[in-house]
């Protein structure tokens, strides 16, 4: 099986695409909203605008953890707000940490790790590579303050300070040369304190940052510094086994190539920090890659009653809400579809396509991506009539069109409706493509060749069939790595389904093995392969098979016995 391309365009960096609508609207004013349990809550864009000191900015949230990094301060809950940014910033809610940050200045204004703080939630991170100019411009204030009263602070405060300060500058605005600089500059900072678990946290952020979500090439061969940054994040982890950041950023390094390796820290991050959506529904990245569906949707179901509830009481807007939360139901469709539950998949399918707001689809792929989910888990489940009665998105939302015609050939295939699937598979091939980046030029690939294989094989010209089947496994082989997957369904799926059919059981064999190398226990491709082993005479085999599928299929709410409907 080709390798993946080993570029995330997806949790989330999809969501950098979202990046540039927020960054117009972030000096948004604040919500006055109090919670029950917060002193009070905020707008999740980011907070630029000038600011009332005499009265709190950020409130304490309920169950982030307990991590406590000491800095130079005597009072405790300047103490505590510090504490509560840098964990906001472990679990990439940078907006809201960098309020915490800015309450923590605000009650104690001689605390230079306060602007730290501030100028490093302002910064560029792996989702967020290119903060506008009117953030970079006050996280380098940010940081200048940092250093008016660097000589209040430890050597380890001085030397953090310092380090971030090469990643601001008024003179350059080379976002690469400043990463690298920063790199460079935090390199020093670990080799001074080793053991520090922050320390090696941030540095290996900053290695990171320097290439990503490209952390490997297509062999698994480690890019530049980021064999160091995985030893320092190992060594933080055996330090302090309970560190979200380490956990957290360790997921995203392994989580391709190399799962496996994530395991422990999946089974743990969630425990970390409860309250935070984004860090619970993590491990669901390495769950996902090792085959353990039912813990994915666990994690993520977790995840958006978390973020719900935060949401719900800070009247979040912005990126988080937005994006993030999204996410993690986006994300529960995908796990839950890969358990056989209809009913999870197509709820969470919908909830995804609701938090779409209606004016932030045209031009926004991302959110078309969004949008088009009801369509792509009523295709999977055989809800061919809900299909059938969604209406035109209209040709302005190109992407979500393709989907929209994708999905309804092959609904009016499985409803022997021979014409209007070839009027669906011409429109298909007809549509305008002015608007489609990479990514979206490649998923109309893969769905033309799908939709033209079936056809091919309903009009009894099975070869012609399977051909472009394998087309579009080649296509799907080029999509970068995403979570969710870019592709719905694994087209190894769909082409094995039909070499069945075709009775070339041993080609099937071969492929359903290669897409559960990849998808690992899956119930989809174990009933094909299953099919395919019965077809050969390979009974033991197949025996074996059966009762994998069946644990794989036990909190399924369909019976199959195919690998697609």
């Amino acid at each position: 099986m080709k390798s993946k391309t080993f570029l995330i365009i997806g949790v989330v960096s999809p969501l950098f695409l979202i990046i540039a609508f927020f960054n117009l609207n972030s000096s948004e004013q604040v919500s006055t909203y109090a919670a029950s349990n917060f002193k009070k809550c905020v707008s999740t864009n980011f907070l630029l605008t000038e600011v009332d000191t005499t009265r709190p900015i950020a409130p304490l949230f309920n169950d982030l953890g307990d991590l406590n990094y000491t800095v130079s301060t005597k009072n405790k809950k300047a103490q505590a707000f510090f504490n509560q940014g840098l964990k906001l910033t472990y679990a990439f809610n940078h907006a809201e940490s960098h309020r915490s940050f800015m309450e923590s200045g605000r009650l104690d204004n001689n605390l230079a790790m306060a602007y730290w703080g501030q100028a490093y939630a302002l910064g560029p991170n792996i989702n967020d590579q290119l903060p506008d100019e009117e953030r970079s411009l006050i996280a380098y204030e940010a940081i200048q303050n940092a250093l008016k009263l660097i000589d209040k602070s430890s050597k380890k405060e001085q030397l953090l300070i310092n380090a971030l300060s090469t990643r601001y500058s008024k003179d350059s605005e080379n976002r690469e040369e400043l990463n690298m600089a920063y790199m460079l500059a935090m390199e020093k900072v670990v080799n001074e304190f080793p053991n520090d678990v922050d320390i090696l946290t941030l540095y290996a952020a900053s290695v990171m940052n320097t290439v990503p979500w490209n952390y490997w090439d297509n062999d698994g061969n480690p890019s530049p510094n980021i064999a160091e940054a995985k030893a320092a994040l190992e060594k933080a982890i055996k330090i302090d086994d309970n560190h979200p950041g380490a956990h957290h950023y360790y997921i995203h390094m392994v989580e391709l190539p190399k799962p496996d390796l994530g395991i422990q820290s999946a089974d743990k991050l969630g425990t970390t920090m409860p309250g935070a959506g984004h860090i619970v529904h993590m491990p669901g990245h390495i769950y996902m890659r090792v085959g353990r569906y039912d813990d994915a949707v666990r994690v993520n179901e977790e995840a958006i009653l978390a973020d719900e509830s935060y949401i719900s009481q800070c009247f979040s807007q912005g990126l988080y809400p937005l994006g993030y939360y999204p996410h993690n139901i986006h994300f529960l469709w995908s796990s839950a579809s890969m358990q056989g539950n209809s009913t999870k998949a197509i709820s969470a399918a919908k909830k995804t396509a609701e938090k779409v707001p209606a004016n932030s689809l045209s031009g926004s792929q991302f959110h078309q991506n969004f949008a088009a989910t009801p369509l792509l888990a009523y295709t999977r489940f055989g809800k061919w009539n809900d299909i059938l009665t969604t209406p035109d998105p209209g040709d302005n939302l190109t992407y979500l069109k393709l989907i929209w015609h994708y999905s309804r050939g092959i609904a009016f295939l499985r409803k022997n409706n021979l014409k209007e699937a070839e009027e669906e598979l011409e429109l298909l091939a007809n549509r305008n493509t002015e608007e489609d980046d990479d990514r979206a030029s490649n998923v109309a690939n893969v769905a033309f060749e799908i939709l033209a294989g079936e056809i091919e094989v309903y009009k009894g010209n099975l070869e012609n069939g399977i051909n472009h089947l394998k087309n579009a496994v080649a296509f799907e082989d080029e999509l970068p790595y995403d979570e969710p997957a870019a592709w719905y369904i694994p087209t190894r799926q769909t082409l094995g389904a039909f070499l069945n059919k075709a009775k070339k059981y041993d080609e099937a064999e071969i492929i359903y093995r290669e897409d559960l190398d990849y998808y690992r226990a899956n119930g989809w491709s174990l009933m094909g392969l299953y099919t395919s082993l019965l077809g050969q005479g390979k009974i033991e085999e197949a025996k074996k098979t059966k009762k994998a599928f069946d644990q794989a299929w036990s909190n399924a709410d369909i019976e199959i016995n195919n690998s697609i409907l």
